[in-house]
């Protein structure tokens, strides 16, 4: 065994005994997607879909940390209070995410453009998206307990 195969084995190791002290279920990946006891999270993309048997749960989860939290809560209850805390800032990363990319894909056509004075603008609102999307995700993770 390589020392780099010996490294990756003590981090699996140890992300795996990290879950089980937090009494969360280790997930396992399927053809489907990723299993979570009997929760399947299905991923498109950047974007994961939480689902239980044949219910969806959840929808357009964006972080990972918070899809396998999800999971995780929603295998013991579904309607838990914290899954819905914890989806809620995962859609308001989302949210300010896709407006800070949108935002920067003007600026860059507003330069392009030479219209400096509607770049300045843009680049300004994208400043703040970007903050409130780290702002969002740093509050999801705490949540999630990543």
């Amino acid at each position: 065994m390589t020392d780099i195969s010996k490294r990756l084995e003590q981090f699996v190791n140890s992300a795996q005994k990290r879950l089980l002290q937090k009494n969360q279920i280790l997930p396992v990946r399927t053809e489907e997607g990723i299993l979570v006891g009997d929760v399947l999270i299905i991923s498109e993309g950047n974007i994961k879909h939480i689902k239980k048997r044949n219910d969806m749960l959840y929808v357009n989860v964006y972080l990972n940390a918070t899809a396998i939290k999800l999971a995780n809560i929603s295998h013991e209850n579904p309607t838990s209070v914290q899954a819905k805390k914890l989806y809620d800032a995962d859609q308001e990363y989302g949210k300010w995410f896709v407006d800070s990319q949108i935002l920067r894909s003007q600026y860059q056509k507003a330069l392009d453009k030479k219209d400096y004075d509607r770049a300045d603008m843009l680049y300004s609102r994208y400043c703040v998206s970007r903050d409130r999307a780290e702002n969002a995700k740093n509050i999801a993770r705490a949540l999630a307990g990543d």
